[in-house]
């Protein structure tokens, strides 16, 4: 063997002992979900048999062709489906519950679940509310009461998807009232010990975090709310600011609108409370915990090699510029067809979006091939992608108060 052929050998081999350990491709056989209403698929106020199958997880598991079991609702619903927003409608009836109780769903989002209940939060007997519906059945029939964290742990999943924390941060806008934010020092804390357990089970991770809440039209922008008021009454701009006690940077929750007649019409009754009003200052503590979430939530996601999807990003941009399907530009705004009608919860079309972002961080971060949902396809057959979408016809389009009280009690809030 010559010299030069022994050092090629050498330096082959060498090359081979150094060369970077390449993640390999993700197992979608066995997806298991961990998350609040959002990974549930719930929309138009409700977790709903024909809509939860177009929530995120759901095209994500199907573009990668896995089965996701789903702890599907009876129409009309828990709590009944919004289908109409002026006047306010909701599906009649009452649900029957799960549609087969037999079934041990792999998506195990709660709606209204925080942090702290997806680790801890377990059904029990009488099964009356969701957390009962989707964790409790099959199991309570077999005495078994599990978590959303201790089911995945039981699950043996191959890859689990993680979007959780939306509620610690979200509670803050329902009720406009920074004082519900979880603090972010045990949100670090029980944050952690859940990426640790959920990595124990061996399974591939894909982490989501949290979009900056006022993006969601459930807020209405003060300086949208003074301009529309404005426009329709004939008042001034800067009298309705002061009568209605708004300022630049307050947002305001759909329970305004009905006081803000009865203000202009007896200024002696203004402002408006603060119960209805996230205040700049208050808009500025959220958005800090949310940033300290995050950071969080991407700490941990480098720590456990887990797959990180910029919900917070994505969001800020659809914000910005929207995005064009099927030739018209949908918005974030309401009824601008990326929100359905309780102002929170993504249409199908949204959902079809966040699920691009999902498989986009899984295929670059474990070298998978999982193809994008065809979003032009779901826009075309979405019933909340109205005509004339992203184009509202006023300033003052909002979710109903009927609707926010349905959303806020989901959220127990």
């Amino acid at each position: 063997m010559t010299g030069v052929l022994r050092i090629g050998i050498a330096l082959f081999l060498f090359l081979v002992a150094v060369r970077p350990a390449w993640p390999a491709s993700p197992d979608l056989s066995r997806i298991v979900v961990i998350g609040d209403s959002l990974s549930a698929g719930f929309q138009n106020g409700s977790l709903h048999e024909a809509h939860q199958p177009n929530g995120c997880a759901s095209l994500v598991a199907a573009r990668g062709g896995a089965a996701l079991p789903l702890p599907l609702i009876a129409a009309p619903g828990i709590p009944n489906i919004i289908t109409g927003v002026n006047p306010t409608t909701f599906e009649p009836g009452v649900s029957s519950g799960r549609v087969d109780p037999f079934i041990q769903p792999m998506n195990l989002a709660v709606p209204g679940h925080t942090l702290s209940d997806a680790l801890g939060r377990r059904p029990d007997i009488p099964i009356d509310s969701l957390t009962d519906l989707v964790l409790g059945l099959p199991g309570l029939f077999g005495g078994v009461a599990r978590s959303q964290v201790e089911w995945a742990e039981a699950l043996a999943p191959s890859t689990i998807l993680v979007w959780i924390g939306n509620v610690d941060a979200l509670s803050a806008a329902l009720v406009a009232d920074p004082a519900v934010l979880t603090p972010v020092a045990v949100f670090e804390s029980e944050y952690a010990d859940l990426m640790t357990r959920l990595a124990a089970t061996g399974a591939r991770l894909v982490v989501a975090n949290i979009p900056d809440v006022t993006v969601v039209p459930f807020l209405t922008p003060a300086a949208a709310v003074i301009a529309g008021v404005a426009e329709q009454t004939g008042v001034p701009s800067a009298i309705v600011e002061v009568l209605l006690g708004l300022a630049a940077g307050d947002y305001v929750t759909p329970d305004a609108f009905a006081l803000i007649p009865g203000i202009l019409g007896d200024p002696a009754t203004g402002p408006l409370p603060g119960s209805v009003v996230l205040t700049a200052a208050e808009v500025a503590d959220v958005r800090a915990a949310t940033a300290g979430y995050n950071a969080i939530i991407a700490a941990q996601a480098a720590r456990h090699g887990a797959a990180l999807v910029d919900i917070y990003g994505l969001t800020a941009r659809l914000r910005a510029d929207g995005v064009v399907v099927g030739g018209q530009r949908l918005t974030t705004e309401f009824l601008g067809g990326l929100f359905s009608l309780d102002g929170i919860h993504p249409t199908n079309t949204g959902y079809a979006i966040i699920a691009n972002e999902f498989i986009r961080a899984l295929d670059t971060t474990f070298a998978g091939d999982v193809p994008p949902v065809n979003v032009r396809a779901v826009e075309r057959e979405d019933p909340d992608v109205l005509p004339g979408a992203g184009a509202p016809a006023s300033t003052l389009r909002h979710v109903s108060p009927h609707a926010a009280a349905a959303v806020r009690a989901v959220f127990g809030r």
